[in-house]
This record gives structure tokens, sequence and C-alpha cells, in this order.
């Protein structure tokens, strides 16, 4: 089963205090949440002493670049405390709410091996981290680069959120596919007259129902966890694009500079962050699609159904009608197709203000 996955991620991200240790994990013990403790404690040691060295570098920074540095490293921080203490703390049984709602859902086969995808992002990435490790070593010393080991966490912290959220999103979709499969088969039983007992009919019809109840469920749980992480990630992502646009227009010279591993580096994670984004917008889009179509066949069924079968998909399309899943951003605005033309909007007003700024 999928969900078996869910245990091999978790296993990944106990390491670095992101995740529960298992599934089983309801309450930590002693030295677990010691482990987590001394995670955040580094974690904030090394965030004040980045910037306390670096100090000097935002002073000679334009006002403008100097605000988005400020507020890219806020994001990420936050992000991170967000995830070490809402998360981990506050928010600790939401996790296995969500695993118990997404087992009570029967998935569809899938066609894309999910563990794969986990296995190779995180190989990919181990092989990025290395390489910003050495383009700092290279470029500085090895002193900076433990200092920037903090930067490091972040990124991977939000690496590691956005294949977990859009891992989770390709199971909340094999499961609505499987209930539309579930229409299919019994439109195509339908029309060719055979014989299916009512009792039958209205038996598969309240599982599908009660399935678009715990999907639905399993929604709302997704946004609480996850709703804020996919806020920061995109302000984040935002941000540090701005920066190294602004940077790569503004100061040419640093594509053949002493610092242009580290450059291409951070361009990288970037590229990722994007990556990730644009995956748990479509994949949003696509499960809210694949509701459209379960509605669309249900109402095709309405007219190969007898009178009493009829009473159920009534209630049925009624159900699925108004428990439709809306994914959302910490409830700051809905996560569809549409949310990227807002985010791009954004990003290009932005990048125009910013190309067109000189310091006085």
């Amino acid at each position: 089963m999928d969900l078996e996955l869910i245990d091999i991620i978790f296993t990944f991200g106990k390491f670095a205090a992101l995740t529960p240790s298992s599934t089983n994990n309801r309450n930590p013990h002693c030295l677990q949440k010691l482990y987590e403790i001394c995670v955040s404690l580094l974690y904030l040691l090394d965030f004040l002493a980045f910037n306390y060295v670096n100090y000097p570098e935002y002073q000679i920074l334009t006002s403008i670049q100097f605000v988005l540095a400020i507020f890219c490293n806020l994001h990420q921080f936050c992000y991170v405390f967000y995830i070490l203490v809402v998360m981990m703390r506050l928010r600790r049984g939401h996790w296995f709410r969500l695993i118990k709602s997404l087992s009570s859902v029967k998935p569809a086969p899938k066609t894309i091996p999910l563990k794969l995808i986990f296995v190779a992002s995180q190989l990919v990435y181990y092989c990025l981290t290395a390489f910003g490790v050495y383009a700092n070593i290279d470029h500085a010393s090895l002193t900076v680069a433990a200092l920037n080991m903090g930067a490091f966490y972040q990124n991977y912290a939000q690496f590691f959120y956005l294949v977990f959220t859009s891992i989770l999103l390709m199971m909340v979709l094999s499961r609505y596919e499987g209930l539309s499969e579930t229409l299919s088969k019994l439109l195509v039983i339908k029309a060719r007259g055979s014989q299916l007992h009512s009792t039958q009919v209205v038996e598969i019809l309240q599982k599908i129902k009660d399935s678009v109840f715990t999907l639905k469920e399993c929604v709302e749980i997704f946004n609480d966890i996850f709703g804020w992480s996919i806020l920061f990630t995109i302000f984040s992502c935002v941000s540090r694009t701005l920066i190294y646009i602004d940077i790569g227009i503004k100061h040419s010279e640093i594509w053949g500079g002493q610092d242009v591993l580290v450059f291409y580096h951070d361009l990288c994670c970037i590229l990722i962050s994007w990556v990730g984004i644009l995956s748990t917008i479509f994949l949003c889009d696509t499960i809210l699609n694949k509701c459209d179509e379960i509605l669309a066949k249900a109402y095709q069924l309405e007219g190969e159904l007898t009178s009493d079968e009829n009473k159920e998909i009534q209630v049925f399309i009624d159900v699925m009608q108004h428990n439709r899943p809306e994914f959302r951003a910490a409830r700051f605005f809905s996560i569809n197709r549409s949310t990227l033309f807002s985010v791009l909007n954004s990003l290009t007003t932005f990048l125009l203000v910013m190309i067109q700024f000189k310091e006085m």
C-alpha cells in the first residue's frame, strides 16, 4: 500500500526533526523531544551567527536589495520555526489523523512509483548540498561553510516538504481516481443492461459517498498541516528569485567571479523550489478537475438508474457538490491553476520596479 511510503519519509525526516519518527510515534519519548529541542537551538544559533557575520555585506546592498534580503531571511526562519515548533509540537496529532483518513479510502492503481520519486529526489538533493558545501569552502573557508549549515538546513527543510506535499497530493489524487473508476464501472454495467440489484447499487453509492466525506476531511487536515508551509515557500521563493535576478542583471561580473559556484548552487535551489511550487499547484488543480469529473459521471449515471436508485444518486450529487475539496494556503488564498498566474504577476511587477530602481 502507498501508505508504507509515509513510514519511509518519516524515517528520513526524523533525522532532521522534520517529521515524527514513524507513523506510530504519537507520543515521543524524552530523548526524541530533547533531540528536537537541540536541533531547534542549533538552528537558531547558526541563524544568528550567520546574519551577524554577514552584516557588513548587507550594508553595501541597495535599499531594495536589503529589504528583500531581510524578508527572505525572515520567511525562511519563520518557515523552519513553524515546522519545528508548530507542526512538530502543537499540531503533531494532525499527522496521524491525515494518515488515518488516507488509509480509509482505497486508491486507484498508480502508474508512477512514488517510492522511486522520493528516493531519487533525496539523492539529487544530497548531491546538490555536497556541491554547495564545496562551493562555500572554495569561495571562502571551512568556517564560512560551517556558518552556512543553517542555510543548508533551511533549504533542505523546504525541499523535503515540497516533495512530501507533492507525494501526499498524489495519494489524495489516486483516491479520487479510485472513486471515479468505481463510477465508470457502474456506468458500464448499467449501459450494457446488466442486472444489478438496487441494494447493490445503493451500497456502492453509499461507500463512494462515505469516501467523499473522508477525503474532504483529509484535505482539511492537509491544509492545516501544509497551508502555512506552502505560503512561506512561495514568499521565500519569490523573494530569492527577485534578489538573484537583480544581482544577475546589475552585476554581470558575478557570472565569472570567484563566487560563481555559490551563485550556481543558489540558482539550483531556487529552480527546485519553483518546480515544487508548480507541482503543488498543478496537483491541487488536477484533484479539483477530478472531482468535477466524478460529478459529471454522477449526473450521467442519474439517467441510467431506477427510481429507488435515483434517490441515492441525488443524495450523492448533493454530497459531492457540498464537499468539494478546497486547497488553501493558510486560509489566505485558494490553491488552483490561477494561483500560478497571481504569483507570476506579482513577481513581474516587483521585478520591473527593481530593474528601474536606482540608489540615490
